[in-house]
């Protein structure tokens, strides 16, 4: 048995209790709101139905009738015949008697599927179906996990992007004044102005660009939850940092292979595909009823007076030529069993390429995140020690400016790579068919409690 928890199950017990909640409130939301949750639930509740109305072809089938009807019937009189009954009368050529009367009936029609193949083929067809319903909507749901962690992880990183961009922008402003301040009383060449002119200006820029991914960002998450978005929980600095377990990208692809609900779905659909050729077929083959019925008809005496009838038997059926409607039926039913076995196998591959990236992503996340650090906090002592060798005069302000450049995009890339991981760690969870609302709670307590 292969164990998949260890990873979120750590991130829970080592961050700190009484999480912000943030992220697990949306999730909650979502649940209730989401339209794509919501339109795989009443997809799978419209597709389950095909098993009731597959099994109700073998339950018995009833109906019944009734009909008034004005008739005439006409009699072969005879030479002999001299006189006419009431609502009769005899043709020009006395030969013929023509009568009028009323009937009315009531009937009830009852028969038993004994044998069809095409309904047995349509029952296992069915099962197929309804089992390929529920493994879709499963994967619905485990989509929704995935969707509203990934869109509070893009407002964090908007929300990151954006302080680091103000920041950046701040910092270049204040060297800005100082190359000016240092121009007008003549210890500053203009070329230190146009410089830090030049990074500002960028910096600026960058600022408008984060606002609007920050915007955007919101307003992705707003449409999952239905309702708008205004402050997120950050996410705190010293999350745990573990490898998956089992440590084998050929582990986590099998359990996909097996596990995971696009795969399940796909290869069910599969097989109801193939059952469906069958369906097709039968339509051909010979169907056997038990048949029963009871009929009462009331009528004028001169139609032969009241009647009943009742009649029980079995009925032999069997299609022998609908124009070749059912050899086609059956060419184009083969042809969609090919479409789903490719689809099956596309989606095979894209679960285990999905699945080998999220491992690699998770195992070089944890690299990327101790190396982006190391450059954030080699960054920041090249900023102070530029800034030292400005004051003594030994280095230049353009040395100063590019130094606190790339000490922002080490704070910018540091910041992203954490959200990475988080999401590759979710990801390879879902493709292996794990991923549960509790794995939402494990992060959702790794977030700082905001004031409510």
């Amino acid at each position: 048995m292969l164990r998949f928890s260890p990873v979120l199950v750590a991130l829970s017990l080592t961050a700190s209790l009484a999480g912000a909640n943030d992220l697990k409130d949306f999730y909650e939301l979502a649940l209730t709101r989401d339209t794509a949750l919501q339109a795989a639930h009443f997809q799978r509740d419209a597709l389950v139905e095909a098993r009731p109305q597959a099994i109700a072809q073998w339950l018995p089938q009833v109906s019944a009738n009734a009909s008034a009807a004005r008739e005439r019937a006409g009699f072969d009189t005879g030479p002999a015949l001299g006189s006419t009954a009431a609502d009769c009368a005899i043709s020009s050529t006395g030969t013929t008697q023509r009568c009028y009367g009323t009937a009315h009936s009531l009937g009830l029609n009852l028969s038993q599927t004994l044998w069809s193949f095409q309904s047995f083929s349509q029952l296992r067809e069915a099962n197929f179906q309804v089992a390929a319903a529920e493994s879709s909507y499963q994967s619905a749901q485990q989509n929704v996990v995935l969707r509203v962690a990934q869109a509070y992880f893009n407002i964090l990183s908007a929300t990151d992007q954006l302080a680091t961009n103000v920041a950046e922008r701040d910092a270049f402003n204040t060297l800005l004044n100082q190359a000016k301040s240092r121009q007008q009383t003549g210890v500053g060449p203009r070329g230190d102005v146009d410089q830090a002119q030049a990074f500002y200006d960028t910096t600026e820029q960058s600022v408008i660009d984060a606002r609007n991914a920050l915007d955007d960002a919101n307003l992705a998450l707003s449409e999952i939850i239905g309702q708008h978005v205004e402050r997120v929980a950050p996410l705190r600095d010293d999350i745990p940092l573990l490898a998956p377990e089992p440590a084998s990208a050929d582990d986590w692809v099998t359990s996909a292979r097996q596990d995971n609900f696009d795969v399940r779905t796909a290869q069910l659909n599969m097989e109801a595909a193939s059952r469906d050729i069958s369906v097709q077929r039968g339509k051909g083959l010979p169907s056997i009823l038990l048949t029963g019925s009871g009929s009462k008809i009331t009528q004028d005496a001169v139609l032969g007076g009241n009647q009943t009838l009742d009649t029980v038997g079995v009925s032999f059926n069997w299609p022998l030529f609908q124009g070749g409607a059912i050899a086609s039926a059956v060419r184009q039913s083969r042809a969609l069993f090919r479409q789903a076995q490719v689809n099956y196998e596309a989606v095979q591959r894209d679960t285990e390429r999905l699945t080998r990236a999220a491992y690699r992503n998770i195992v070089t996340g944890i690299q990327r995140i101790h190396a982006a650090h190391r450059a954030l906090e080699s960054g920041q002592q090249a900023v102070e020690a530029t800034r030292r060798n400005v004051e003594f005069g030994t280095g230049s302000e353009f040395e100063l400016l590019d130094a606190q450049n790339n000490y922002f995009a080490a704070q910018r890339a540091y910041n992203q790579v954490r959200y990475d991981y988080l999401t590759s760690v979710l990801t390879l969870k879902q493709q292996a068919g794990r991923l549960t609302e509790q794995d939402l709670v494990a992060i959702d307590n790794l977030l700082i409690e905001s004031a409510r």
